[in-house]
């Protein structure tokens, strides 16, 4: 079996690959590595938006369905607009559940790390913090970094590629 070459393109997910980003081209040109990392990290980005923004069933999965708690079922966060981002109790609640959800729903981000950017005393209702990790790809992982901004009085979740 032929090693991939440094140059070759990276793997997309099946959904990237069946997305027609240009339907009126008949066909498509292989693109650069370069070109696929970017679509990866893009493609990351929007599934973790997806994640973020998507609210999960409040009824927990009985405790003999332990598998069902990482199926669609569990899939998203936990509501949390009664939350307030001044208490450092729901704080780290909502930090670990968003970590949680990450680990068990985006498998291409290893060692998850999440800091926090809010400024204290600042915007209260707002929650501001970094995700980075390393993107699980061939031939060797990379370092990627997503700013995320948490608006709680609407419960929608901004990411964009930070630096």
């Amino acid at each position: 079996m032929a090693r991939p070459s440094v140059e070759s393109e990276v793997t997309l997910s099946v959904l990237d690959r069946l997305i027609d980003r240009d339907p009126q081209v008949r066909s498509e040109a292989p693109g650069s590595r370069s070109q696929s990392v970017r679509q990866l990290k893009d493609s990351v980005r929007r599934d973790l938006e997806w994640i973020l923004n998507t609210r999960r069933i409040a009824e927990p999965p009985h405790e003999s369905l332990r598998e069902v708690g990482r199926s669609v079922y569990a899939f998203g966060l936990q509501d949390f607009t009664a939350f307030s981002i001044a208490s450092p109790k729901d704080q780290a609640k909502l930090l670990k559940s968003i970590q949680t959800a990450i680990r068990t729903y985006e498998p291409r981000i290893a060692n998850l790390r999440m800091i926090d950017l809010s400024l204290p005393g600042k915007n209260s209702r707002t929650l501001r913090l970094r995700i980075e990790g390393l993107l699980l790809m061939d031939p060797a992982p990379e370092h990627v970094s997503f700013d995320t901004v948490l608006e709680l009085a609407s419960g929608q979740y901004g990411v964009e590629h930070a630096g």
